[in-house]
């Protein structure tokens, strides 16, 4: 499946990690599975791993369809959602942007694009230096 999450609750925080050729279906699909597991909590920071995709579905209505069912389920229930897109390539940050802008208007949701690893995880207060080096402190 080209999207995985985990959740930490030490950061409260859930990592979204995104490779190969993304659908917004596949997408909504793990947002829900996350939302639904025992250790979620509403209002848990987001931190979007895409650097390993390579292709992102382009269907703007599907997108906003899919962005306003996410609303419903986990904006609606808590304070605002903040998420953080690892974006250190050019299809990766497209994808960042286009979920930024998906959610322009919304003041319940804050959405961040980080470039630099070290630096994303430093805007969200964690003390590692790599994605790896923060799930490994979890395992």
């Amino acid at each position: 499946m080209p999207v995985q999450f985990k959740i930490l609750p030490q950061y409260n925080l859930v990592v979204f990690t995104y490779s190969g050729h993304v659908t917004f279906q596949e997408t909504s699909d793990v947002v829900a599975a996350a939302a639904a597991d025992p250790d979620h909590r509403h209002g848990m920071r987001q931190l979007c791993d895409v650097s390993g995709v390579t292709e992102v579905e382009r269907d703007f209505p599907a997108l906003m369809k899919m962005q306003a069912r996410l609303a419903e389920s986990m904006i609606a229930k808590g304070p605002e959602l903040l998420v953080l897109f690892y974006a250190p390539n050019l299809v990766g940050r497209e994808m960042a942007e286009m979920a930024r802008r998906s959610w322009d208007g919304l003041e319940s949701v804050i959405v961040m694009v980080q470039d630099q690893e070290d630096l994303a995880l430093t805007l969200l207060g964690i003390p590692a230096n790599s994605l790896e080096h923060m799930l490994n402190l979890t395992d």
